[in-house]
């Protein structure tokens, strides 16, 4: 069995575990009330260059929606959780065990993969206990509701067009019923795909803005998302506008300095009982950054901990 999100919160060492909680909002008990302030000075992290992108992301077996089995073994005690006492984590016999105490996550990954040629994003989140399939590839995919309901999470990666306000009307009731969001953009190097994603955010009050940046982000505010984190590579993307209303509540978490002041580049969305994340970059996804940048790793497997729905699966990446 996968471990459930409440019961334990990943720490840097060499398997990242992350538990289900029984709530996901900053300040509530159990896993999401361990924040952390921007800790020491982490290592230079910029990637160079953010070339012209094209598809190339080897998908591996397993990526399929219909939820791949993934066993744990043995128990583990957790540490690091702010409130009471360890709780010991049982072995997942897998999404069809009827006596699971947490939800096999299914991840829809919207549009295209990056271009860098050694990105396995989805074949690395299947090994790490989920089930992952890209969808809306080309222009002509309608986004419905029928589209979104086999997903947990829904991650926006290299989007192919704008989307109509009804269907940016379908992502947002898909976070506010509970479901998780992740979004990148930096893609193209300010050019209209770059800003695609703005239209499927807008519903929830925030959008990308400004001019290109680039780190590394070694500024973060203290959220379950940023915990123990101390450099995160960003080159050649994108702050985040709060566009404010109050259907969402919205908190900065990572910055990048830029004309002497700090520029949000990070922000967690809090919608209904749903989370979303937006990241200003699409670095993150490449794994030829988390070799030089274990916290890549780290702060994705804190990302899903976060946005996924409650008593979901945490991600157990392999070594």
């Amino acid at each position: 069995m996968l471990p459930p999100r409440s019961l334990l919160f990943p720490v840097l060492s060499a398997v990242f575990l992350l538990a289900c909680g029984s709530s996901n909002d900053v300040g509530s008990t159990g896993v999401t009330k361990l924040t952390s302030g921007s800790g020491g000075g982490g290592s230079a992290g910029g990637a160079s260059g953010t070339g012209g992108h094209s598809a190339g992301e080897a998908t591996g077996a397993g990526t399929s929606g219909d939820g791949a089995t993934s066993t744990g073994s043995g128990g583990a005690t957790s540490t690091g959780v702010t409130g009471s006492g360890g709780s010991i984590i049982q072995p997942d016999a897998g999404p069809s065990d009827a006596g699971s105490s947490c939800k096999h996550l299914n991840i829809g990954i919207l549009g295209n993969p990056g271009s860098n040629p050694s990105s396995n994003f989805a074949t690395w989140l299947t090994m790490a206990g989920t089930s992952v399939k890209r969808i809306q590839t080309t222009a002509t995919e309608p986004l419905t509701q029928t589209t979104l309901q086999a997903f947990d999470v829904i991650v926006l990666d290299w989007l192919t067009r704008d989307y109509t306000s009804a269907e940016a009307s379908i992502l947002s009731g898909f976070v506010t019923a509970g479901g998780g969001v992740v979004s990148m953009t930096g893609y193209d190097n300010n050019t209209t795909d770059d800003w695609h994603a703005n239209s499927l955010l807008s519903p929830l009050g925030v959008g990308y803005a400004g001019p290109l940046l680039s780190g590394p982000v070694t500024s973060f505010a203290p959220h379950p998302i940023t915990a123990g984190l101390t450099s995160v590579t960003f080159s050649g993307g994108y702050g985040i506008a709060d566009l404010g209303g109050g259907q969402s509540t919205r908190t900065p978490v990572a910055f990048v300095p830029n004309d002497n002041a700090n520029v949000p580049v990070g922000y967690a969305v809090q919608m209904g009982t749903g989370h979303a994340f937006v990241w200003g970059d699409e670095w993150i996804e490449f794994d030829s950054e988390w070799s030089t940048l274990p916290e890549i790793k780290q702060m994705w497997v804190q990302i899903f901990g976060w946005v996924s729905p409650q008593n979901s699966c945490g991600l157990v990446p392999v070594q």
